[in-house]
């Protein structure tokens, strides 16, 4: 009997020393188990991406470009990227943050700040996220939102906007072994509007900061459902759900007979709002594209490893006389 008394007391203190951890380090308690259990770092090592729209709304890589066009291929972009390593966005703090270690080499906390400056699109040891901008002007007033996938008639050409896995021929087994190594599954990707007066370039209203999450509903060990994924802020979503575009999961299979240059894709479904901004024919957009590894997401496991290759695919869809206003962060 005594010795159950004293368990409970120790239990009880337990629970008042872990109380006030929780005061205390608040974005270390609130860190996903995910970031704890890696032992080595997961990495996304090659990437393509492409943008598009449709007609009536045009895109450049510079706002005084004089190459406008409805297709952006950031292919030679990313050709010195450093590879995309665990992180986390913090709305609170409207930046990234990246895991801070010990002297012994464990995970102390989720505490280091990150900036687009120092941190992105350099193939140095301080490169953890990619960062891309573009441009959209247009010459009526258009609703801008994120185009769906959609796959060609014979199912090998996917378009729209997705986030796969890169077949990677394995000509030894004649077949393609999915290069993503489950990458896809804890990808985001941040998409940043920030609107311009055409005539004297300043800019208009707040910037807003959205983000995509494909490959929702199914995980790296093959369970299917939708898990949130907590902030370090304490929210249950990294941004509110009206900011949040999430897509159910595309995948590929071989095609019959196989082939070395032609998979059968099968592309996700939106399951929410993809509205994204409006624009009039006196203002341009600038749209700041971030691509990472979500370190809250539970899929950001040591599975991933160190070679993953993913390819995103983003279109946008520009519909006339859509109204509608931008909610600003703050």
């Amino acid at each position: 009997m005594k010795l159950e008394q004293k368990q409970k007391k120790k239990l009880k203190l337990s629970m008042r020393c872990f109380h006030l951890v929780v005061v205390l380090l608040p974005l270390l308690v609130a860190a996903s188990y995910t970031w704890f259990s890696i032992s080595r770092t997961p990495k996304v090592s090659e990437m393509g991406m492409s943008i598009g729209s449709n007609t009536g709304m045009e895109l450049a890589f510079e706002p005084n470009s004089e190459e406008w066009t409805q297709h952006l291929d950031f292919r030679e972009h990313l050709e010195e990227m450093a590879p995309l390593r665990p992180i986390t966005w913090s709305e609170e703090q409207q930046c990234f943050f990246a895991a801070a270690f010990g002297t012994d080499g464990r995970i102390a906390g989720i505490t280091e700040r990150l900036t687009d400056e120092a941190n992105t699109n350099n193939t140095g040891g301080n490169s953890y996220y990619m960062k891309n901008t573009c441009y959209a002007r247009t010459g009526e007033p258009v609703r801008v939102s994120l185009s769906p996938a959609v796959v060609g008639g014979d199912g090998t050409q996917g378009a729209g906007t997705y986030v796969i896995g890169t077949p990677v021929w394995d000509s030894e087994n004649v077949g393609h072994t999915n290069g993503g190594h489950g990458a896809e599954y804890a990808v985001r990707i941040g998409i940043r509007i920030t609107k311009f007066d055409v005539a004297t370039e300043t800019r208009k209203g707040a910037p807003v900061f959205y983000i995509y999450e494909p490959n929702s509903d199914k995980h790296i060990n093959g369970e299917n459902g939708m898990i949130e994924t907590k902030s370090i802020d304490g929210t249950e979503t990294l941004v509110p759900d009206n900011r949040l575009l999430r897509q159910t999961t595309s995948t590929w299979e071989e095609a019959e007979p196989v082939q070395r240059d032609v998979v059968i894709r099968e592309l996700g479904e939106f399951t929410t709002d993809t509205y994204l901004f409006d624009l009039a024919a006196d203002e341009f957009a600038k749209i700041d594209i971030y691509v990472w590894l979500e370190g809250q997401d539970v899929d950001c496991t040591n599975e991933i490893g160190k070679k993953s290759q993913i390819f995103v695919n983003m279109q946008f869809a520009a519909e006339a006389n859509g109204q509608s206003g931008l909610e600003g962060i703050e």
